[in-house]
């Protein structure tokens, strides 16, 4: 029984992602499952398309759309001067040296959306935002 305890000890519990040998291919339409967020004090649910359109190697960019559920009565960010239910921005976005991590930034917004490639069609994100609309959120986005 000692020997097995042993043995179970050197067995490791979680395994390091293996890096790709190239930088992935992330052009096209990727959508995100709906996920819970808390926006300042509120907590609601966010929905978003991220439209990549142009990548060279591991940089990229693209269009980040998103909406909030109307019924919650939780606005997220300003469109147009006033908080609102849906929005869209400038996505950039960068692959990390690895070759599974991603980091998408907004385009004059500050929003940090850190992300893990799982497979060729699948990102998971931890997303945030500091500042007066302060936000939190982590979802799951799958290829179109």
């Amino acid at each position: 029984m000692r020997t097995l305890a042993r043995l179970l000890c050197l067995v490791p519990f979680s395994m390091p992602v293996q890096a790709q040998s190239e930088v992935p291919n992330l052009v096209g339409t990727w959508a995100c499952d709906p996920a819970p967020i808390l926006i300042r004090e509120d907590w609601t649910t966010l929905t978003y398309t991220i439209q990549i359109t142009e990548q060279r190697e591991g940089l990229f960019r693209g269009t980040f759309s998103w909406t909030l559920p109307e019924e919650h009565g939780v606005k997220g960010e300003k469109v147009n001067g006033e908080k609102s239910f849906k929005g869209e921005w400038t996505a950039l976005g960068v692959v990390g040296w690895d070759n599974t991590t991603v980091e998408v930034v907004s385009y004059k917004s500050v929003q940090r959306h850190e992300g893990t490639l799982v497979d060729a069609n699948t990102l998971r994100f931890v997303h945030s935002k500091i500042g007066d609309d302060a936000w939190v959120s982590r979802s799951v986005c799958k290829r179109q």
